[in-house]
């Protein structure tokens, strides 16, 4: 995937590469003709003008970009906080950019990195394309994809995938073991890979520990509190009622505890609630959450260290796959089913 060069669009305008540069920057007078000529040039070969730097001084701008998927998620500040400290040890800067789940907004973020020429990009967001991708990678821009997988990627970017399922293995069955059958699941929005993967491990652990997936209710969520509590909700009609949700998220997971403590339950013996993540504010409420934890600093920094690897030593083959393991903390949202819901 060849980047296109100034001097690309001179050859196609018929015109000197520093007549292409007087054009984009403004600093003389081009004839209106041959202006023209060059812009049709610039919008055919979708030349990106901040190229003009790279292509003709050749050196770094020490700049990454971090795409994450929502800066309200308490989530992501332990892993920014790790990226963060790796980028300045290597005198590096970072471009934080929060696409609120949202495509075409992570996609202006995308090109609006291009225009800065940074380096590398980080991508952290659970909402994403492959076509974002290629267009970092076709600009020359080494890449780093965090939990997301597409056979397309191999030759594109690094990967760092987090293995859920031995985690979520674990919750399962510290809550079988514990003596609950009835489980259900807080996913996230099943049209995110990260959701499908969470959904899939647990109703496949479900089938190890001897309980039928199909008796278990998923919930389709929105990975924020209101979500969980929204989840509640659903969960209160169902029949039989579970005596134990695992959410797909902290947030979803403090959602369903605060509504139950709102409608008088008694937690957790009345209902178990198990998270995922393991945010601060997990071991702080009451009860203290059961979570899957995630070393979300060491994931921060073990990504923005393989990017400046990347970036300093670029290679053939991108980066490569690496994997980060997951493990289940249990407090206090969690015990033995002692007394069914109130009806």
């Amino acid at each position: 995937m060849k980047r296109v060069t100034i001097n690309d669009v001179a050859t196609t305008a018929g015109v000197s590469k520093s007549t292409v540069s007087h054009v984009i920057n403004k600093t003389r007078f081009v004839e209106e003709a041959t202006r023209q000529k060059v812009l049709a040039a610039i919008a055919s070969l979708e030349y990106r003008p901040s190229n003009i730097a790279r292509s003709l001084v050749s050196k770094r701008t020490k700049t990454a970009g971090l795409l994450i998927s929502d800066v309200g998620n308490p989530f992501y500040s332990e892993v920014i906080l790790g990226a963060e400290e790796v980028a300045m040890l290597n005198d590096y800067s970072i471009f934080l950019c929060n696409t609120s789940y949202d495509l075409e907004r992570g996609m202006k973020y995308i090109h609006s990195l291009i225009d800065k020429s940074v380096d590398g990009l980080l991508f952290m967001s659970s909402s994403m394309s492959l076509e974002m991708v290629e267009e970092v990678v076709k600009n020359q821009i080494q890449a780093v994809v965090f939990d997301w997988e597409d056979v397309h990627l191999d030759n594109l970017a690094a990967t760092i995938t987090i293995n859920f399922r031995e985690g979520i293995r674990e919750a399962v069955r510290h809550l079988v073991e514990s003596g609950h059958r009835e489980i259900s699941h807080i996913s996230g929005p099943l049209d995110l890979w990260t959701a499908q993967v969470r959904r899939d491990a647990f109703l496949d652990s479900l089938r190890e520990y001897g309980l039928d997936p199909k008796r278990s209710v998923v919930i389709e969520g929105d990975l924020r509190i209101e979500g969980g509590r929204n989840a509640f909700e659903q969960l209160i009609q169902i029949k039989p009622r579970p005596t134990a949700v695992f959410a797909a998220n902290d947030l979803m997971a403090l959602g369903v505890l605060w509504a139950a403590r709102n409608y008088g339950f008694n937690l957790p013996e009345q209902l178990s609630v198990v998270g995922l993540d393991d945010i601060d504010l997990a071991s702080k409420v009451t009860p203290a959450l059961t979570t899957v934890a995630l070393p979300r600093y060491d994931m921060g920094k073990l990504a923005m260290k393989t990017l400046l690897d990347m970036i300093e030593k670029p290679t053939e083959k991108n980066g490569g796959k690496l994997e980060v393991a997951t493990r289940l903390i249990v407090r206090q949202s969690t015990a033995p089913p002692a007394g069914a819901w109130a009806n």
